[in-house]
């Protein structure tokens, strides 16, 4: 009976009899990748959320330079970050720039991932090459170029250099998402609005932009994520224009008010979760991204 139960026993750890061998071995297959993917996971998270907790808790420490040694915890540098009048307008200038940047991409990329998506015209493979482009040039080489460019143009740099410089760094964003979107959209949707007596501009506004919002909208985060965190390109076209990621860089340079550099990058990091978080609740942007 013994040898009975225990015969059942491993004929239930490594299957039936004849297929031992090859049973076992995808089980154990299976189980390592399934242990393999949750470490994985696990060091993912870690990696990525470690450095901000630690930015968070140092935040609220005396000592805003190193964890340890402990020295206390207080709110003074969130006194120092809102008394700090030049750091607080360049975060409002790198906001209005992102949020400006971010809608003329998306004005010019929604028509463009149409055109792309859904007309034959000569030159449309080098088009969608081309806006791909911004995405793939490193920074300094993009920077420098439009530098140059705006010098023989006569285009000062400043407000206006920056957002052109970031409108075009944000167009990959809107338009390869709006052109993915549409590769799978059902068009007898349109077709059965148009049966039953919709024009043209009805069914674009009442069907069509509906149905591809989330991908709009994901293309429109990450242009702005994309323009208001970046330092590169806004160091070369930027000029004398206030922008937050010149400022914290001059803050650690010249080591002057660097206490309320944790502060604001635990706001900027609680903002962009929060507006995330609200954004995937409502509808889910992160399919197309």
């Amino acid at each position: 009976m013994a040898d009975s139960e225990g015969h059942g026993r491993l004929s239930r750890l490594v299957g039936e009899p004849g297929l031992t061998g090859t049973v076992s071995v995808d089980r154990v297959v299976s189980a390592v990748a399934d242990y393999g993917m949750w470490a994985l996971t696990l060091g993912i998270i870690v990696f990525l959320w470690l450095p901000l907790s630690q930015i968070v808790a140092l935040s609220f420490m005396e000592n805003s330079a190193v964890l340890f040694p402990f020295e206390g915890v207080t709110l003074d540098n969130y006194v120092s970050l809102f008394t700090n009048e030049s750091l607080l307008l360049a975060a409002r200038q790198s906001a209005f720039v992102a949020t400006v940047s971010a809608l003329v991409a998306t004005l010019i990329g929604v028509p463009l991932g149409f055109a792309i998506a859904r007309h034959e015209f000569r030159g449309r493979g080098m088009l969608r090459g081309l806006v791909i482009v911004p995405l793939l040039m490193p920074g300094i080489i993009m920077g420098i170029s439009l530098l140059i460019l705006f010098r023989v143009v006569g285009l000062s740099p400043g407000f206006l250099g920056t957002v052109l410089a970031h409108s075009v760094y944000g167009l990959p964003f809107i338009v390869l998402p709006v052109v993915a979107r549409l590769a799978v959209f059902d068009r007898k949707l349109e077709e059965g609005a148009r049966d039953l007596g919709a024009d043209g501009r009805s069914v674009l506004t009442d069907v069509t932009l509906p149905i591809i919002s989330p991908a709009i909208a994901a293309g429109f985060v990450f242009a702005w994520l994309r323009s208001f965190e970046d330092f590169i390109r806004v160091f070369f076209v930027g000029g004398t224009m206030d922008a937050l990621t010149k400022e914290m860089y001059g803050m650690v340079v010249y080591s002057q008010g660097t206490a309320a550099m944790d502060p604001m990058a635990t706001i900027i990091v609680l903002v962009v979760s929060t507006a995330l978080a609200v954004a995937i609740n409502f509808r889910d942007i992160l399919e197309y991204v």
